[in-house]
């Protein structure tokens, strides 16, 4: 039997809160677009939609619309970063009903893979509360779909999201206090903290990606 071909469709969420705005952002979102439309461009055998979320998700560019420079600037335009929120769960939801939506119109004869990378700062995470991001996070799981995490942090802060603490209560009694990643809810997340780093970093998860995926 021969093989199924194969399609790819990545789906690029970025965060549009106000969180975000000291973290040369807009140049960090715009060189992840170019970096993933690239891989694909090579591939010939893909669709890029973007998204952006705060208070809620939204969708910038389609899954099925032709990506192109023009289309990248105009995707550009829309990030103001200066909404008061990150809803993960209206992010994940979307996320999911596109990309099962788009794997039943695929053709029969293809093989569908399917990515959503997130590009955020990561904190705050739980903020909807931890059951329903949990919740969300394991429906993505069960729809299929690959999630990566990319955690973007402003070198010139001190601070790191691995440097955070987290208390844990058990029954009103604090339990311990562990790293906040040790709780991070996605099972794949990069910490990039030099932008200039980001499409060397990106073109390894990507390749990563495609490795797992065709082998």
């Amino acid at each position: 039997m021969k093989p199924k071909k194969r399609q790819f469709q990545i789906l690029v969420a970025l965060d549009d809160s106000s969180s975000m705005s000291d973290n040369r952002s807009r140049s960090i979102a715009l060189q992840s677009l170019t970096t993933i439309s690239s891989a694909l461009a090579l591939l010939e055998v893909g669709q890029l939609g973007v998204l952006r979320f705060g208070e809620k998700a939204e969708v910038v560019h389609s899954l099925g619309q032709q990506w192109s420079q023009s289309a990248g600037r105009r995707v550009g335009g829309q990030f103001t970063f200066e909404q008061q929120q990150t809803s993960l769960v209206s992010l994940l939801s979307l996320g999911t009903g596109l990309f099962t939506r788009h794997r039943n119109q695929a053709a029969r004869s293809l093989a569908v893979s399917q990515l959503l990378v997130i590009v955020s700062d990561g904190r705050g995470i739980f903020h909807e509360g931890r059951e329903k991001v949990t919740q969300a996070v394991m429906k993505a799981r069960q729809a299929g779909y690959f999630c990566l995490f990319l955690i973007v942090e402003n070198p010139e802060n001190k601070d790191s999201v691995l440097d955070i603490r987290l208390p844990v209560f058990k029954d009103g009694l604090l339990q311990s206090i562990d790293s906040y990643m040790e709780h991070f809810p996605f099972q794949h997340y990069i910490v990039l903290r030099d932008v200039e780093t980001l499409p060397q970093t990106l073109s390894d998860a990507l390749r990563q990606w495609f490795e797992l995926v065709t082998s």
